[in-house]
This record gives C-alpha cells, structure tokens and sequence, in this order.
C-alpha cells in the first residue's frame, strides 16, 4: 500500500505496510524514547520509524528461520518485557503470515492454559526475563514448545541486512493477526482476535470530525507530539498507546523495563523528558498528587489522560489545578471510544459523546445508565469489526448523567460490580469502594455480600504506611470516620457494619489486573473462607465479648456503645449517651442485631438472657438501653419509661411546640389564594408520594410543584420511579430541592425559602418515617419539630398555606377503647391522648395532629388531618406494594412457613385503599377549596382516606394460598393467626431466616394485633363529599391480591 492510500480516510491501512511506508518516506521520523538502562541518569536514546521496520523485518526473517513459514493460522504467543519487541514483534509475525496472541506474564497457569487452548496455541515466543511466566505455562503444560527472541537491537540488524521482507499478511481485511485478551476480572480471560479493521481504527479516527469550536479526544491525544505512556503492551491501552505512537507518527516515551513501575519513576521520567502529553494509571496520578514535586513535574505536559477506572475527585481536582485533566474510555473489544474535551475543565471526570461513537445510554435503574454502542460509522468503532454481526455491543459500563449540565456522564463501575443482595436489594459499590481507598492507610477496599443479607468489606492496607505496632483494631478505629462517610452516601442496604470488616494479611493481598483493579471474581474467590468468616454469628460475638452487670452502668454504657458500632449504628465518638440512636438511621434490621449481640453478651451457660427488640425501641439511648439491661438484671422494668406515663409525654411534646405560637391578629393578612396552585410535597419518593405527585403534575389546576426530600438524589430516584412504572411525566413545572426538616426553614438558603414563601398556597406534609417499633421520642427531632416548622412557615407565607397532613389511622387506633358507644371514628380531632395507639408511630401522628389544630386556632392556619388507613399496592399493577409492610410481610413469610392466616386477629375487616387511589384522593383534599370560616378551629379540617366499599381478610385468603402453591410449587396450610404467630416465633432470627421471614422483624406488632380490640372504623361521610375518588372507591379483590402477591416473587 503506497503512503497516498493513507491520506483517504476510508482506506483501511495494513499495519506493516504503514510502517514501511513511513520507513521509506520519513526514515528519521522518531517513534520511541528508550532509557539507555535502568539508571535514568545515563539518559536515553530514540528509535526511528526506519529502526522499527527493520526489526519488524528481523522478527519476520527469525520466525521463519526458526518456525518456518506462515499459513495465515497457526497462532504463536508472545510474552516480554515492555520493550520495543511487542510492536517489533507481533508486526512482524504479520509479515511472516503467524497471528499473535499476548497474553499478560500474570495470568494464573490455568488462565493461560485457558486462553492457549482457545486459540489453539502451542508455540510460546518470549524475550529474556520473563522465565517464570514461561516456566508456569510448561509445567502446566508440557507440550507447549517455547523460543526466546533475540534483543531488539539483533532483530533490526537482521531486517537491515535482510531488507524487506515480502508480507504474507492483509490479502485478506477479514483476517485476525492479532489476540488481546479481556482482564479475566469476572473469569477466566477471554481472548478478543482483532482484524485489520479493528486495528486502523485509530488511524480513523484521527479524522474524526468534531462539533464546530469543539476538540475531541482524538484531536488532543492522536497527535505527533510525544506522550508518555506506562500501561504495558499486551493490554488493551497500552495497545492503543502503540497504534497511536504508530498512526500519528507521535513518539511513545517507556519507562525502563527491567523496573516495576510505580510513581516516583514516573515522576523521574517527566522531569528528564519534554513530553507533551501522558496517559496513566488512576492510582499512579493519586500517588504522584501526593507530592509537589509530582505535581510539577505533571504540570510539564499539556494534558493528563486516564483511563481504567476512576480518579478520585479531590486528587483530579488537584492536578487540574497544575495542568488539563481528561478521562478517556475504551476497552479490549471496542477500542478506544471517541470522546469530547469537556468544555469546562472542572468535569474532567465526564465523557460527553462523540459523534461516531454510537454511544447510547441506557436506563439501568438506581440512576444509572449502561453504556451501549450501536453501529453508526463503522470505520471509527473497532468492536463492529471485532463483531461484524452485532446490532449493538453492551459494554456494561455504567455511567449517572451530570445533574445539571445535559449530555455529561460520570463512570459509577461495571455492571459485574452490582451486588445482589439475597432480599433483592442492588448496590454499586465502586463509590463507596474509591472514597475509602482515598484514604493513605488504604491500598484496596472491596465490598462483598453477593447473594448475602447485608454488605460486608475487606480492606488490604497499604503496609508501608503503617506503623509497625499497629493493630486490626486501631487501625479500624482510624478508618471508621471514612468508613461513616463512605456509609452516609450510600443507600441503606448498602452500608456496612463495623462487625463485618475484616483486614487482608500481606502475605495475602488482593488479586489485581495489569490495570492495577482488583479482579473482583478471583479476588471473592481467593478469600472465600474468610468471607464465610466475616458472616458467621461467632465473628461478630467474639468481637463484642461478654458483659459482667455487676460493673455498674459506666461499663453497661460503653458496652451498648461498642455494640451499636458493631450494628453499623454511626454514632460520633464524643456523642451524648442521651442522643437518640434512630436519628442516625437505625433501621429494623439493626435493632434485631442490637438485640441479638446484647443478648448474647448478657448470657451465659447457665443462664440464657434476653434483651428484646421491643426493649431497644423502648429505650432509644445508650443511657436508658444501659439502664433498661441493668433493670432486666435486678428484675426492675426494662423499658425505664415507666415513669412518666404516655399521656403525659405527649402532652408535654405538644405544649412544647405550641407554647409560643403567634396570634393570628399579631400576623400580616393573607394574600386571596390563586386560581392555579402551587404546591410544596414533602416525602415525593415514598411510596405514596409517587402518586400524589403524579396526580399533582396531571392536574391543570396546578402550576408548580416543589418536591421537599431528604435526599439529594430525589429527583434521579423520582425520574427512575415513574419511568418504572411507564409514567410519561412532565417535570418541567417541579423543583426538587433537598431539605431537613430539623432544620430552621427546612435547611434551605434564605432566596430559595422566600421564593416558597410568595409562590406556595398549599402543602403537603407526607414525610415521615413508618416504623411501628419506635418510641415517641424517635420521632421529635425531625418529625415533630418539623410540623411546627410546617406551621411557621404558613403562618410567613403569603397565601396563608393550606397544610395537608397525611396522619394516620394509628393516631386513633384506640378509639373504641376510649369512646365504647362509637362505632366510627367521626371525622374531628380528639385531645384525649388517650385515642391514640401505644406505639411511637400513632403516638407521633397524633401530637403532629394537635399542633396542627393549634396552629389553626391560634394562628389562623387552614390544615386537613388526611387519616390513612391501610394502604395496598396499586389497583392498576404499576408497581409492587412495598415488601416490607406489615401485610406483603405476613404474604412472603407464609411462603416460607407454608402457612398462611386464616384471619387477622382483630383486623379481619379490609378497607384497604390501592396507592393511586390514595394519591387522588390526596389530591382531592388538596385541591378542593377550603372553608372561608371565620372561626379559626373550623380552619382544622379531618379526612379520612379509607375504603368505604369494604371486605374481609378471609374472603381474600383462597386467592393468597392459591397464588403461594404457584409459587412454591407446594400446599400451602391455613392456620389461625395466633398459631401462625407462635410458629414464627420458634425461629431464630438470623440474617437467613429474616430474608424468607421478613415478619420476624414485626413479631411485636403482629402480637399487638392479637392483644387489643383492632383497628376502628373511620367514617368517610364528609370525605366523600369532598373527594369524588373515596365515594367511588370500589372493594379490594382477590384478583387484586393475586397481582400484588406475584409481584413480590417477580
């Protein structure tokens, strides 16, 4: 192929013709700067094209010598040191007629033996200094002939006095001279065989056009200027560093082979070169950052490349500072893939697409993408070549958009990263596993828990950091603050205990790809023994010990807080004993394994302790956790809330928040409400608040919606939510703003809280934490002060705020009890403390309720109390109903026991409402104009939003059974309930029965159920003329049931 063919983008060059051609025309031309030895002090010397070319002919003239001539088939291996020869070296077999396959020097034996038996390869060629690895695959192998190739230097002697050798190879586009192989990070490696397509692919896309006052990657890195490069050459980009040395005529500076690279050699190698650009490792530029004197020497180049993996933000946010910053991506298939230089240097960690990428994104739920190419312009995308056939390639690497700035994208890990925890719940833990790994005592982080209850994490330090006394346990002391961190961003199924960290031993380190990533498979593997360690019961019980009440409550309270540590419980070091522990997100799973290690501490062989859950929940601090333990001991009350009785404290709660609230004439007169709402909805991702705010974006009669949550990800989590559901929402008219609500103006900037105050005529409080097992007092730090917050912020906003309140039928669960004569709960407020039932959560409903009423007395504050009763799943089958309420749990649970209830105790009666008819119905009482009395205690208006069409548990029980033998393939018994509940408490709560039984976690409730007289009717008469969905709302049926319980298994 003459050099002119090489001007015409759509002609495919052919490697070693190119390089002849360039030989011929521009012989001087550098191509690769070499250290003259290992001492970077005696300098360096380049190759030319000329010098490559002959070696390349040299190979040729050697393996025909030595091998005989090539058919075009016969595959040989090559295995070297990172010197020039690779390229010398599989270019020339080309010309001899051989494919090549290179194979990294640290496959396992039964990795190379692998991949050698797929290419059907029995001849190893390798350079000196590579014995071990050759050894290995002979040993394993015996009849594997191996040849050792002369030094580069023999090799262009031997082409230059031989002269061009005529090439056997590129009669044919199709053929596959060259075999990379994938990392083997979820396996065995896979071997990827490349055609002359795959390889001019860089040569192409060194013409690739680019938006107009846009640079792409390929205009900044596919350059003749020089760039160093470490990534060795039989891996996928260190491949791409070689044909881009090659295409672009841009010489490649190698670090010196003999040694193993690390940062400080790099450094060196900056500091002694004029390159322009450099490509490397991410965890050598986070070493490199770690000095300035790196930093100076990376402030030599004109860009910074990496790829691989992510860079940490805080090291890239540094070097940005120094020089230009980019990631690039590509892979052993699809080559490198076109990217944009982000117009702002600050997202250094985004890709934005190239046109001719063929990139498309798509949805894989959590917020996250998978990366997808399709074929657009084939001679840019080498994997089409790889995979002529292929409609697409999925590449699974997954990416979040940018949450402001359109069409960036930042890399989150590959989708064999996700783990699947056995309740169904996925985590990425690449996040969490790259914060940690920030940390300077941290060589590798890798979380575990594939198919497990909850996460685990194994940590390999990095031990020339560490003092020489140091122990596993201080230095988990000195990485649980970044381990809290790493914690508090992630989902709570993903958050890992203290009892379940465990540190690699430095004879036994983390199995790593040439890349420097862990290779997660081999890496679980590896240390499966220990993993079975880390979950074992015994583990966790050896680490907290025994506890001696005699010692008095000082020991009792250090030893609850060593437990809640051990639990995941987050708490800060210099804590007060008197904070509430579920303000730190305790959930019910921690409970039961507070209540479990302490148990276990407390008991001994002769006598069996129990702290239970109930008495957790009961005593929500390490002070009166401590107190309630030394209380069980002495045989005094466990619960130490026996003197003050519930009554009182709720009183006293809602005297609190209401003691200073303004008069209603001391405040500036409203503002005539609008005639189109705008509307603030608190808790929008819960399960309810889906569907209200879907009816809320529907409705004509709203103009805009302010979403209030907790989460800073609402908006990705909101947007993922519907598109599960195949809602095609319109968010243009909401704004998600991110809040806490124990906060002054919800935590919000002053601008964004007035701009409330002006616009918003109703809001709907929904937020609230549902968990029946907590105390009162769990609830006042966010929930209650929040209503107040509520209140003032009516009280300040323009239009007077009308407060919709989703309360609950809890708040008067004891009705009956208090009011015999009543068959219904009417639809008014009761101040009897009384009403409510003797849990936290009804508990916290009713104080809320009443300062509301307060609020409306006093201060003029138009509020509807919304009581919910029992909430199901959605009559149209759009989504599940949530597996962990205390029905879909009785439902799994029976599963496992075959056996379900034949009742319900005392709540047989179903006046459950479908959750879209509950967001209507929500929707009703908020758009529906409230009453312009004067008298402000008719401002506090009470709905009741339950089933008036009602039917009965055992009418909907054949259904559930029929649905449950389908699934299980087995009969499934009916039991009366209190059968059905003594047979669940027989089981120990482990992590594995909890999983098939998650009614474990509720036992107390369900025992509830049986000691009281069940839930009150609540009339809907005054609802219904509000609301045209209660009055139309028909009875919950059997095939309903059928659906919400396939869904559970689905």
């Amino acid at each position: 192929m003459g050099i002119s063919q090489h001007n015409s983008v759509d002609a495919t060059p052919i490697l070693p013709t190119f390089v002849d051609s360039i030989a011929q025309q521009e012989p001087d031309t550098p191509w690769m700067n070499l250290p003259r030895s290992p001492d970077l002090k005696q300098g360096w010397y380049t190759l030319s094209f000329k010098d490559l070319a002959d070696a390349v002919n040299g190979v040729a003239v050697w393996a025909e010598n030595v091998l005989g001539a090539g058919d075009g088939k016969t595959t040989i291996a090559y295995i070297g040191i990172n010197d020039a020869r690779y390229a010398a070296t599989f270019i020339g077999m080309m010309k001899a007629g051989y494919r090549t396959l290179l194979p990294s020097p640290r496959n396992s034996r039964e990795g190379q033996a692998a991949l050698l038996e797929a290419v059907q390869c029995s001849i190893v060629v390798h350079s000196e200094g590579i014995g071990s690895a050759v050894d290995s695959i002979t040993a394993y192998q015996p009849h594997i002939s191996t040849y050792t190739i002369p030094p580069f230097e023999e090799l262009r002697s031997l082409g230059e006095k031989s002269g061009v050798f005529s090439s056997r190879c590129g009669r044919d586009q199709n053929e596959r001279p060259l075999i990379l192989h994938t990392s083997g990070s979820t396996g065995f490696p896979k071997p990827i065989a490349l055609n002359h397509g795959d390889l001019a692919a860089i040569y192409h896309l060194r013409s690739l056009p680019s938006p107009p006052g846009r640079l792409s990657i390929p205009d900044v890195f596919l350059t003749s200027e020089e760039l160093v490069g470490m990534s060795p050459f039989f891996h996928a980009m260190g491949m791409i560093v070689l044909l881009r040395g090659i295409f672009s005529k841009g010489s490649l500076t190698v670090l010196p082979p003999e040694k193993p690279p690390n940062a400080q050699l790099v450094v060196e190698v900056l500091q002694q070169r004029n390159a322009v650009l450099g490509i490397f490792p991410p965890s050598i530029l986070e070493q490199i950052c770690s000095s300035e004197e790196g930093l100076r020497a990376l402030g030599k180049l004109k860009y910074v490349f990496y790829g691989g993996g992510p860079l940490a933000r805080g090291k890239g946010d540094i070097i940005n500072q120094w020089t230009r910053v980019q990631t690039v991506i590509g892979s052993t298939e699809a080559g490198l893939i076109p990217t944009l230089v982000v117009e702002d240097r600050k997202d250094w960690d985004h890709f934005e697409w190239a046109k001719g990428s063929g990139a498309v994104m798509e949805d894989n739920g959590d917020g996250l993408y998978e990366l997808v190419l399709k074929p657009e312009d084939v001679k840019y995308q080498a994997v089409f070549h790889t995979f002529p056939d292929a409609d697409e390639w999925r590449t699974k690497d997954l990416l979040q958009p940018h949450p402001e700035k359109p069409g960036l994208w930042l890399y989150k890990g590959r989708k064999d990263d996700v783990l699947v925890l056995s309740n169904g719940e996925k985590f990425n833990p690449v996040g969490f596993e790259k914060g940690l790994e920030s940390h300077p005592l941290v060589k590798g982080a890798m979380v575990v828990g594939q198919a497990r209850f909850q996460t685990g994490l194994i940590v390999e330090p990095e031990w020339e950091a560490l003092a020489s006394d140091h122990t596993p346990e201080v230095l988990l002391d000195t990485l649980w603050p970044k381990i809290e961190e790493m914690n508090t961003a992630s989902p709570a199924h993903g958050r890992v205990w203290r009892s379940k960290i465990m540190f690699t031993k430095k004879e036994k380190p983390f199995k790593r790809a040439e890349k420097g990533s862990i290779m997660r498979r081999m890496t679980v593997a590896l240390f499966e023994p220990e993993i079975e360690a880390l979950y074992s019961d015994e583990a966790s019980e050896k680490q907290l010990g025994k506890l001696d009440l005699s010692a008095g409550l000082p020991a009792a309270k250090a030893f609850v807080r060593k437990a809640l540590k051990l639990a995941g419980v987050g708490l800060p070091e210099d804590g007060d004993d008197d904070e509430d522990i579920f303000a730190y997100g305790v959930d019910s799973l921690q409970v039961l394994a507070i209540s479990s290690k302490l148990s276990h501490a407390l008991s001994t062989k002769d006598k069996r302790m129990t702290v239970s859950a109930r008495t957790v929940y009961a005593n929500p601090t390490i002070n009166s956790l401590a107190a309630a333990m030394i209380g069980e001991e002495n045989g005094g009350h466990a619960n130490g809330t026996a003197t003050i009785s519930r009554e009182e404290r709720m009183a006293r709660m809602i005297e609190k928040y209401t003691r200073d609230l303004p008069n209603s004439s001391d405040l500036t007169a409203p503002s005539p409400s609008p005639e189109k709402h705008t509307v603030v909805l608190t808790g929008s991702t819960g399960s309810l608040g889906n569907y209200i705010l879907q009816e809320l974006i529907e409705s004509r009669q709203v103009t805009k919606i302010y979403c209030l949550n907790r989460s800073g990800t609402a908006e990705d989590r909101q947007r993922e939510s519907f598109q599960r559901r195949d809602v095609a929402a319109d968010f243009s008219k909401v704004s998600f703003l991110h809040t806490d609500f124990g906060k002054d103006q919800f935590g919000l900037h002053d601008r964004v809280y007035d701009e409330l105050l002006q616009s918003v005529d109703v809001f709907i409080h929904n937020a609230w934490a549902v968990d029946f097992n907590l105390a009162l007092e769990s609830y006042e730090g966010t929930h209650i002060s929040g209503t107040r917050r509520c209140v003032d912020f009516s009280t300040q906003s323009k239009h007077r705020a009308h407060i919709i309140f989703i309360s609950s039928i809890a708040s008067v669960g004891n009705w009956t009890g208090v009011h015999p004569n009543e068959r219904e709960v009417p639809e008014r407020l009761d101040a009897n403390h009384t009403v409510t039932l003797p849990q936290g959560y009804g508990e916290s409903k009713h104080v809320a309720s009443l300062i509301l009423a307060a609020g409306a007395q006093r201060s003029g504050v138009p509020c509807t109390i919304a009581r919910a009763g029992q909430l199901a799943g959605p009559s149209n089958g759009d989504s599940e109903w949530n597996r962990h309420e205390w029905v879909p749990s009785i439902v799994i649970t029976s599963k496992a026991m075959g056996a379900v209830p034949q009742d319900l105790g005392n709540q047989d009666l179903v006046d459950w409402v479908p959750m879209d008819l509950a967001g209507k119905t929500v929707r009703d009482l908020a758009l529906s104009q409230h009453s312009s009395s004067t008298i402000n205690e008719d401002l506090a208006r009470v709905a009741h939003v339950v089933n008036p069409s009602t039917t009965t548990w055992p009418k909907l029980v054949p259904a559930v059974r029929e649905s449950l033998q389908e699934q299980s393939g087995k009969a499934v018994r009916t039991v009366s309930f209190a059968a059905w509940l003594d047979e669940l408490k027989k089981t120990e709560p482990s992590p594995t029965e909890i999983e098939q039984k998650p009614a474990l976690k509720l036992a107390d409730f369900y025992e509830g159920l049986l000691g009281h007289q069940g839930m009150p009717r609540l009339a809907t008469e005054q609802t219904s003329k509000i609301s045209q969905t209660v009055a139309q709302m028909q009875p919950v049926s059997g095939e309903m049931m059928r659906k919400w319980t396939q869904q559970w298994w689905a």
